[in-house]
Parts: C-alpha cells; structure tokens; sequence
C-alpha cells in the first residue's frame, strides 16, 4: 500500500532520528532503501525542519549534513524543474553541472590515479601530481559565482540558512586544498600524509558536487524566476568559469518562458517552504548574521532623493558620505573641459572651492601647465589615449595625480576624472594585515 506524503515524511523523520540518536549510518541507510524508492529535496528540508521544532539544535543538522545527503545520496527525485530551460548550454545550471563533471575526472581520472603510481614508489610523476593539485585551485571560481549570484538570489526570496553554511564550507575546501598543495611540494612529502589529506579534501569535493546538484540546484529551479538565471549566466562572465571555455549566453526561450507563467503558484508555494524552513534553522542557530534580507526591485526606484546606478541604488546623503569616505580627491571635468564637480574629503590635497565649478579646467592650472592640461584633454577626446599618470614629492609626502578618459557605452567621450591620492603611507606597506587576523585599525 501506498503511503500518502504525510507518512513518508514521518518515516523519514524516524530515520533521521535513528542517525542523531546514535544510530549507524548503514542501518538508517539499509532502512530508507528498503522503504523508499526516492525522495524530493523539500521532503528532506521539512524532515529536518520538524526535528528542529522537535527541539534538536539546529548546529547538529549542520554538523550532519553530510550524513544525511549521503543517507538519501542516488534516491533523490530530479522533479523540481522550472523549464527544460536548465538543460540548455549557457544555462547557469548547466555550467554548473559542466564544470562539475570536469572537476569530478580531475579528482578521480588524474589525481588518484597518480597517487596509486606514487603508492607503489613512483614519485617521478611527483610535478605532475603537484600540478593537478594546483588546478585544483580553479574551483575558486566555481564557487565565487555559486555564493556571489546564486546565493544573492537565494537570499532575496529568503533562503539563508543554507548559503551560509555551505560558503562555510566553500573556505573549508579552499582552505584544505592550498594546504595540500604546500604539502605535496615540501621535499620531505610522505606518501600515508599525503594521501590522508588527498581523502580529506576529495571527500568534501564529492560532497558539495552532490549538496550543489541534489539539493542547492533543485531548491533553486523551484524558487528563481527565468530572468533571474538570464542575469546570474550574464553576471557569471565578471567572475569566469572553472576548468571550461566561456559558454554561450543564456537566454529563456519563449516556451520556457509561457511554461514559466503556467507553474507561477508552484513557484510561489515552494517560496513559502524554502522560506519556512530557512526561518526554523535561522532562529535556533540564534545567529544574528542569519537575517531575512530586505528584498525590493532597486532597479524601479524613482524617488527625488535616491540615484539609480546600473550596480544598485543609492540615497543622496549615503551618496554623499561615501565620496567624504573615500582615500582620494575626484574632479569631474565635463566634456567641454568645464568642472563639474569635486569630492569633499576629510584631508584635502589641493583646495577647491565652489567657485571652480563651471571654469574652463586649463584656467584652474598655472600658466605653465596648461597646454599639458589642454594636451590631455584633446588627446582623450580623440581617442589617442585613456588616461594618464604622474606622481610629485609635496613636503614629506607622495602625491600620486591620476587622468581618466570618461565614455560612454558608444564610446562618446564625456569628460575627465581626475584621482588624486596621498600614497605616501601605501609606500610602506609590507607583509599582510589579513581581515581574519583582526588587526584592523
């Protein structure tokens, strides 16, 4: 007989308890291949929620998060699919799962197979080795557009417990893999060493391949709308891509798009769950950083006291603030080589005041310079070059006095920038004041 949804997700809690109650990981997974042929991703997340509200903490489900992918690891249904759009190369999901697979045959076709040679006292294929580590190194970008984009998103429909933790993850595996390297080219490498650590780092690969595929890329195909994939695939391009070519731009076909307008409460009510379970695991992690995100269309904002920049919004007083913070002077000068504007900083290199506003730029300059300023300006305009570099001692200190050419996206030149900083400080730095380390001033 057939169980209805409520009783498998009370038998899947039960199996899940078995595991936090001590139980071995093979009689839970013995259990649920016996009485399950598969299950979906949100009857996973609402088992876990219920053992939250059950009153196990939250930072056990964290803790076991492996073990429970690993218990439902080869059974979970590939149903929560916005479209057939997923499938379309230059899809971010596709590009995921791409570069997944190349990871996978990095991990599995190079670097075991050069362990097992080394085992058996081949160390000539030592440099090969290292440098396979090395490429391991490129799964930075791989995870950079996974917790830069696909977790922006996650956030603006409310889901935040689960980017935190696996970004936490992410630095782990970032963290292993460099220190591996370090290891795998130290002349007293040791083979048992260094395969303990090799099994350590592949192990976690594995099992965020499987939490991306299985569990992030579901959840999310339920959740995004179809114009947010076109502006994370576009986004993707800043960030690059890991052991694959650029892919093709991706764009939402007509029928995935109608598709799309025909499962919108679908869409709606697996936003509620999603959200509902972030909200269990958010309040008992009691975790101030895990705070529902303000969600808006910025982009729509038209009100007399906001700027709407192509990368965000802005009030005019936060505006204001954040060119008083900045390290440098800016002068704009407009394309008729008239001042525009000037930043106002809490140490001025040269003075301004308002009255240069509107001047012809050359009259702001010594008569001796001008036909430099006046060189600069027309060879911007023309095209010849885009900026220029200078540096002068004032006193005791180093002045470094940056020209910018200005465009449009047509290329219409529309005025210089000037950057001018103090960089007499910046001349001593040495060594590293890392954030982790904490010795900010």
């Amino acid at each position: 007989m057939e169980r209805t949804r409520e009783e498998r997700q009370k038998r899947i809690v039960e199996i899940l308890s078995l595991l936090h109650e001590g139980g071995s990981f093979e009689e839970a997974k013995r259990l649920f291949n016996e009485e399950f042929d598969g299950v979906d991703v949100t009857e996973i997340t609402a088992a876990e929620k219920a053992l939250i509200q059950s009153g196990l903490n939250p930072a056990e489900i964290q803790k076991l998060c492996n073990i429970h992918a690993a218990v439902f690891k080869g059974s979970i249904n590939d149903i929560h699919h916005s479209s057939a759009a997923y499938a379309q190369p230059g899809h971010p999901v596709h590009t995921l799962k791409l570069e997944n697979q190349v990871l996978q045959s990095l991990l599995t076709d190079e670097i075991d197979s050069l362990l097992v040679k080394i085992s058996k006292g081949d160390w000539s294929v030592k440099e090969r080795l290292i440098s396979a580590l090395m490429d391991l190194l490129q799964i930075d970008k791989h995870y950079t557009r996974k917790e830069t984009l696909i977790f922006a998103y996650m956030e603006k429909y409310g889901i935040t417990a689960p980017p935190q933790v696996m970004w936490g993850v992410d630095d782990d595996i970032r963290a292993m893999i460099k220190e591996l390297v370090t290891y795998a080219k130290n002349e007293k490498v040791a083979y048992n060493p260094l395969v303990e650590k090799w099994e350590t780092v592949k192990n976690e690969i594995e099992e965020m391949i499987f939490k991306e595929e299985e569990i992030m890329v579901p959840m999310t195909l339920d959740v995004f709308h179809l114009k947010d994939w076109e502006n994370i695939a576009a986004d993707s391009f800043e960030i690059g891509f890991s052991y694959i070519p650029d892919p093709l731009p991706f764009t939402a076909s007509t029928e995935a798009l109608a598709k799309e307008v025909e499962r919108e409460p679908l869409r709606l009510a697996a936003i509620q769950q999603a959200k509902e379970t972030t909200d269990a695991i958010a309040v008992g992690l009691k975790s101030e950083s895990i705070a529902m995100e303000e969600t808006y269309d910025w982009e729509q904002t038209n009100t007399a006291d906001t700027v709407v920049l192509p990368t965000g919004v802005l009030q005019l007083n936060q505006l204001i603030a954040l060119f008083q913070a900045l390290p440098v002077d800016l002068t704009y000068v407009d394309a008729n080589d008239r001042v525009r504007f000037y930043s106002e900083g809490k140490e001025r290199i040269f003075p301004r005041t308002k009255s240069v506003i509107g001047r012809q730029v050359v009259n702001c300059h010594p008569p001796k310079s001008m036909h430099m300023v006046q060189q600069i300006l027309d060879d911007f305009r023309s095209g010849a070059r885009e900026q220029a570099d200078f540096w002068i001692d004032l006193g005791p200190k180093k002045i470094y006095i940056r020209y910018f050419a200005l465009k449009d996206e047509k290329r219409t030149y529309l005025g210089c920038l000037e950057v001018t900083q103090d960089i007499t400080d910046i001349q001593t730095l040495a060594g590293q004041n890392r954030l982790l380390e904490g010795f900010t001033n």
